[in-house]
């Protein structure tokens, strides 16, 4: 049976469940702007710089498993029972990062953590799916980037002062409370969702294991990628490519490698679009911090100015959303992104000013606040009833690969570029020369896949 029809309290939807719902997005976005400013500092004390790149995307790898795992179990039993067990790993993961003493302790704590982050975004977009009819879905989303304002606000400062005057540890023991809020308003709402698992319906034990397989695949992929070149980089590299394509097809919607119109070019654009910013954005501190040398609160306004400006541009989308095309939307929304990518790439001139990455990437969060509604929201028109959990996963997937794979590939061009001899500078702008190009494929699917379409229906 609908909630979308059937449940006049949840339709609406109750306010209680959206407060519940941001509040759990908000510490996904508060631990991932936090991390992104204090992890230059966590490296150095831990011993595991070259493993910059590997540390950040083993949180993002992480979620990958668990988007998958949730989307499944929310579509057969509702949303109750994973969400449970999603934040009890998120809190064993933020309780075993302030207890690390290696690099190696680290990045397992930040898997663990990671389970639970990607179960937190699945249960918050599978909620808006399944509750609310589609005129408000645009504006829910809207509301979940909002759940990034405060963390926007609150991790750089509180942040960048643990980082910069107490201990890092304190940014993860912080978190502790507000998870246990979280599900004390989400708990008693997600109940009435829960629904039995009708016979004969798909085991997600098949799409665990798929999950693990991509994962697994893409983690060998950036950790081989990080080393130095050697022979067996001819071995491993095909094995992970092998072990990931085949399930990643199988979770992605049907006709996604070539990016068929409809459901399948929208996931598509999705995973190009992360990639293209997070390219940019997981790197940003080292520039800042390491190449500019400036401190971590300063750091740490960029990715404030960002976020206001996401979440004032997902509003202004959630208005325009009826009223203007798909492509139109889409296309000034990767527009935007793409020339704020390219001035916040100026900073690797020593004669620009640091100032101007202000400006720069609170223009950045314009086009993602206009690129990422449009897009998340017309993921959810195109869906089938009964399988909203299945989209969710599908975006997960492609957010959590872009970011993963934007990650490593970044870390493993700084760690070359230092093995080579070749300065900072250089290797970061190769970094940024392949945000552009994610930028480039963006706009191949937009003009490709979008150009004559109206809004979904």
């Amino acid at each position: 049976m609908s909630h979308k029809s059937e449940d006049p309290e949840l339709s609406a939807p109750a306010r209680s469940l959206q407060l519940g719902l941001i509040l759990a997005v908000s510490l996904h976005a508060f631990d991932e702007l936090v991390i992104a400013i204090a992890l230059p500092t966590i490296a150095r004390d831990l011993g595991g710089g070259d493993w910059y790149g590997v540390t950040l995307a083993s949180y993002i790898l992480a979620g990958l498993v668990s988007v998958v795992w949730a989307g499944s179990s929310i579509d057969r039993r509702g949303p109750l029972r994973i969400f449970v067990v999603g934040y009890s790993l998120f809190a064993v993961g933020l309780i075993l990062a302030t207890l690390a003493s290696n690099m190696w302790e680290f990045v397992a704590a930040r898997v663990i953590q990671g389970f639970g982050g990607g179960i937190s975004f699945t249960v918050a977009y599978a909620i808006t799916n399944i509750v609310l009819p589609k005129d408000q879905r645009p504006r829910m989303v809207a509301w979940l980037d909002s759940a990034w304002l405060i963390p926007s606000l609150l991790a750089p400062a509180i942040g960048g002062y643990i980082v910069d005057y107490l201990n890092w540890h304190w940014v993860f023991i912080a978190q502790l409370p507000f998870v246990l809020i979280a599900g004390i308003l989400l708990y008693p709402r997600l109940k009435p969702l829960n629904k039995t698992p009708a016979p004969g319906s798909q085991d997600s034990r098949r799409a665990i294991g798929r999950a693990l397989r991509i994962a697994g695949g893409a983690g060998l992929f950036v950790t081989v990628i990080a080393q130095p070149v050697n022979w067996f980089w001819l071995i491993l590299l095909p094995l992970s490519v092998a072990l990931v394509w085949r399930p990643f097809l199988k979770v992605m919607p049907p006709g996604f490698a070539t990016a068929r119109v409809g459901l399948a070019a929208a996931v598509m654009l999705h995973f190009w679009l992360f990639y293209a910013f997070y390219a940019a954005e997981l790197f940003m501190p080292l520039i800042m911090i390491e190449f500019r040398g400036l401190s971590s609160s300063v750091t740490g306004l960029a990715f404030t100015s960002c976020a206001i400006t996401w979440v004032a541009a997902s509003f202004f989308q959630a208005w325009l959303y009826t009223r203007v095309s798909l492509f139109y939307s889409l296309f000034l929304g990767m527009c935007i992104t793409t020339l704020s990518v390219a001035a916040a790439a100026s900073l690797l001139l020593p004669q620009v000013p640091y100032w101007v990455v202000y400006p720069a990437w609170a223009v950045a969060g314009v086009g993602m606040g206009i690129s990422f509604n449009t897009v998340v929201s017309a993921t959810m028109d195109y869906t089938r009833e009964g399988e909203e959990g299945a989209t969710s996963t599908a975006n997960g997937i492609a957010g959590s690969l872009a970011i993963g794979l934007a990650a490593g590939v970044g870390g493993a061009i700084i760690n070359h570029g230092e093995q080579a001899g070749v300065g900072f500078a250089s290797s970061l702008s190769l970094v940024w020369v392949m945000a552009g190009i994610a930028c480039l494929a963006c706009f191949g699917v937009i003009w490709a896949r979008f150009r004559g379409v109206d809004q979904p229906h």
